[in-house]
């Protein structure tokens, strides 16, 4: 069981754009609003008022779900996989070249160094987005598994509307539980626990063969984590932020050190996101092939 686990942010970091906003505005195109949807959201959270406590952007997931649910049902509006396919993923637009530096990346387990060691390489997403969008977005069997919001439609009637009730969120302390679902294989294998106790040997995907990429401080907690426990945390940025910007966001992170690398969102093959993930993947496959002289 030797697996290496590629986990990527969403929003920021394999699109430059913010896909939940996406999806309000085509849902809101024809209704008219006398306050802008985030701007709503947040003075029900209270964000307006003085903080009590830090305000994280990922605790709001319960709030807007709860908020597109009730403007989607007004315009008789599933969100379902159906609908973001045909009305959202054509907003959405991908960092050039994502696709194929997925692929690229994927195909380094059909290497034979990797091939004699049955080492196989996996691409996660963990965002607070919606999982039903994000997982249109992408050719099937390129990402292993997707981790987000989720709703299920209900119809209660030949004529009554579809209402889309929020069933899953995700919030920072939900990207790092789905770290251990990774490690353990729990989204593999429901049967298994997330919270059982498994010997490092029996993990599907140990934490030193994880590589964690995010764009900013939502992130923290999962690369913190990563990192921690032996794998790999990179930062990407949009390679159009100024350098004013990109200062101020990461300079925490820098100093805190709560990542290995910072680095555009550059998804050419050649790039120095590309070689550095690339060059883990070979460390690990050299760790391995390390212990197998060493257990023979």
């Amino acid at each position: 069981m030797r697996n290496i686990s590629i986990i990527w942010d969403f929003d920021g970091t394999l699109i430059p754009d913010d896909s939940t906003t996406k999806t309000v505005e085509v849902v809101q195109r024809d209704v008219g609003s006398e306050q802008p949807f985030w701007d709503m959201v947040h003075a029900i959270h209270g964000q307006n008022k003085p903080a009590e406590w830090e305000h994280i952007l990922a605790m709001d997931a319960p709030t807007w779900m709860y908020a597109l649910s009730r403007i989607a049902e007004e315009q008789s509006i599933p969100l379902n996989a159906e609908f973001f396919k045909e009305f959202v993923v054509p907003n959405l637009n991908l960092y050039d070249g994502v696709i194929d530096f997925l692929n690229n990346i994927k195909s380094i387990e059909n290497q034979n160094d990797f091939k004699k060691l049955d080492l196989k390489i996996h691409h996660f997403i963990v965002s607070a987005g919606l999982r039903d969008l994000i997982k249109q977005v992408f050719p099937e069997g390129l990402i292993t598994w997707t981790f987000g919001c989720c709703y299920t439609v209900v119809v209660e009637g030949a004529d009554a509307r579809p209402r889309s009730v929020p069933v899953y969120c995700v919030d920072e302390t939900y990207k790092t539980r789905s770290l251990f679902e990774i490690a353990k294989g729990v989204f593999a294998s429901p049967h298994v626990s997330v919270n059982k106790r498994m010997e490092a040997q029996s993990l599907w995907s140990p934490f030193s063969n994880m590589i964690y990429i995010g764009d900013g401080p939502t992130d923290v907690p999962s690369l913190s984590l990563v990192r921690d426990k032996g794998g790999i945390g990179i930062a990407v940025y949009d390679p159009k932020m100024d350098e004013k910007r990109k200062k101020k966001r990461f300079e925490d992170m820098r100093l805190d050190k709560r990542t290995d690398l910072i680095t555009a969102a550059d998804f050419s093959l050649g790039s120095e996101l590309h070689q550095y993930i690339v060059n883990r993947c070979n460390q690990i496959r050299q760790r391995y092939e390390a212990s197998v002289i060493t257990d023979s």
